[in-house]
């Protein structure tokens, strides 16, 4: 029988936290099934959909609680730079209130250069820029255990007609929400016109 709680407790527990934020507290007032307590929390996880907004601008509206938060996906370096620019931090400060307000989410970061200089030093390059994105994040109060890291340098690049432009995208940190098994996240985009 102690087995039989303790997976109920665990259940719970993992199920609250996926959406802990939004969730209301539960109200036990007469007896129902396990079926029917869990049905209704599984059916709460947090489920966020992307919508793009003027300028380009990437919000994820989380759909049980309503709430909105931008979203910047990815930020760009100068070539053959590390440091972030003040439109970086900028760009990573809207990170913060989504990663505050979901303590359960993590992060992962991939690093990424241009085809320019050699294999190794493109690694490195994408690790210096990995670790610039850390180190803010950190900074601002984010703990590093929610962070993953990976330094691609000048794999899966952007091949566009325009040599400069894609040169330019390919020199950026993406950052992916993750859950809270390191899984990514799998938003809804919503191709609602105004």
């Amino acid at each position: 029988m102690a087995g039989i709680i303790d997976k109920t407790k665990r259940r719970f527990l993992l199920t609250t936290l996926r959406c802990s934020a939004a969730a209301s507290p539960l109200m036990l007032g007469a007896c129902v099934s396990t079926e029917e307590l869990y049905a209704k929390y599984d059916e709460q996880a947090c489920v966020f959909v992307v919508e793009e907004g003027p300028g380009k601008t990437l919000t994820l509206r989380e759909e049980v609680s309503n709430l909105a938060y931008a979203w910047e996906p990815a930020v760009y370096f100068d070539y053959d730079d590390a440091s972030l620019t003040e439109e970086s931090k900028n760009k990573l400060d809207t990170a913060f209130p989504i990663l505050k307000q979901f303590p359960q989410l993590r992060l992962g970061l991939q690093g990424f250069t241009d085809s320019v200089g050699s294999y190794n030093y493109n690694i490195k390059l994408a690790d210096r820029r990995v670790d610039a994105v850390l180190d803010y994040l950190k900074a601002n109060g984010i703990d590093a255990e929610r962070i993953s890291s990976q330094p691609i340098g000048e794999g899966l690049p952007d091949l566009g007609d325009d040599l400069a432009l894609a040169h330019a995208n390919n020199r950026r940190v993406e950052l992916m929400l993750l859950d809270e098994l390191g899984r990514p996240l799998h938003p809804r985009y919503s191709f609602a016109s105004d």
